[in-house]
C-alpha cells in the first residue's frame, strides 16, 4: 500500500533480542526456519499491523496478542521463505515499515526524517494509538507554491496482496513542501509532533477544532519532550508580524 501523487530507542526497545537458532521456538509455536505458508496459517495475513518487501525478504510485524493493537507488536524477518528471527516492539523496523507504506514523502527527504524521529522519540503507547493500522495517519504532501497549490490530488492504493486496513477510518496529515526550507529537522520535528498530537487527543472527532485544541497539542507534544523543537518551530514557522491574528500561547502567571 502506498500513497502516490498524482498532479495533472526515548525508543522504548525491544523487550526482548532477535531469535536465534539457539532458541528457535517462538511464541504460538512459531520457529526458526518455519515456511512461510505454514507461519501464516498462525499469524494470517489479514492481522498483519505492518509489512516490508526487499527481493526475497519480507517483515511482517503484528500487535501481539493478536487483538490488541495497544500493547505491543511483535517482527518476523523472513529470507526466501523461511522464518529466520523475530522480535518484540522493534520500534525502528516498526517505523520503516509503516513510513513505506502511509507516507508520501521517503528518505533522505528531511520531511521524512522529521516524521520518523518523532514515531521514534513520542511515548510508545501513543505510537501504537496512533499507527493502529485500522486507523492509520497518513504523510501526505501540501503545495504552497506553483500552481499545485490551488489543486492537486493523492492516490491511496490498495494491491491485492496488502492487509486490510483503514476500518475505522485515517487521518490525512497534510505537510506544506516549504518545511523542507527548515535547514535541521528540528523545526519540522515540532509541527510534525503537533499534528500527531492532534491525532492522539482525538481533537477534530471529539468536534475541538479551537485555539484550545491546539494549546493542548502544544502542551502534549511538551509532556513527549519537544519542548526545543516547538521552540524551534514557533520562530520559524509561527505568526510573524503582520500576519492575521491566530491561537497565541496563554501566558504562565
Amino acid at each position: 500500500m502506498k500513497i502516490k501523487l498524482i498532479i495533472l530507542f526515548l525508543l522504548l526497545g525491544a523487550a526482548s533480542c532477535w531469535a536465534s537458532p539457539n532458541k528457535d521456538i517462538g511464541i504460538h509455536g512459531v520457529y526458526v526456519g518455519m515456511d512461510e505458508n505454514d507461519f501464516l496459517k498462525i499469524y494470517p495475513m489479514d492481522h498483519i499491523r505492518d509489512l516490508r518487501h526487499e527481493g526475497e525478504n519480507n517483515w511482517l510485524t503484528y500487535n501481539e496478542p493478536l487483538d490488541d493493537p495497544f500493547h505491543e507488536v511483535v517482527t518476523f524477518y523472513f529470507q526466501n521463505g523461511k522464518l529466520t528471527q523475530w522480535k518484540l516492539n522493534d520500534r525502528p523496523e516498526v517505523v520503516k515499515e509503516y513510513l513505506d507504506e502511509f507516507s508520501f514523502y521517503q528518505n533522505p527527504d528531511i520531511i521524512f526524517i522529521a516524521i520518523r524521529e518523532v514515531l521514534l522519540r513520542m511515548p510508545y503507547k501513543d505510537f501504537l494509538y496512533a499507527t493502529n493500522r485500522q486507523r492509520p495517519m497518513l504523510f501526505t504532501e501540501f503545495y504552497d507554491s506553483g500552481t499545485a497549490r490551488f489543486a492537486s490530488s493523492s492516490e491511496f492504493i490498495v494491491t491485492p496482496d496488502d492487509p486490510p486496513c483503514c476500518a475505522e477510518g485515517f487521518t490525512i496529515i497534510k505537510l506544506g513542501m516549504s518545511l523542507g526550507l527548515a535547514k535541521t529537522p528540528g523545526p519540522i520535528e515540532g509541527v510534525v509532533a503537533h499534528e500527531i498530537a492532534h491525532r492522539v487527543l482525538d481533537s477534530i472527532r471529539k468536534g475541538n477544532v479551537n485555539c484550545d485544541a491546539e494549546r493542548a497539542a502544544n502542551a502534549l507534544i511538551k509532556k513527549w519532550g519537544f519542548k526545543k523543537e516547538f521552540r524551534e518551530a514557533s520562530q520559524l514557522f509561527g505568526q510573524k508580524k503582520g500576519d492575521p491574528a491566530g491561537c497565541q500561547e496563554v501566558p504562565k502567571k
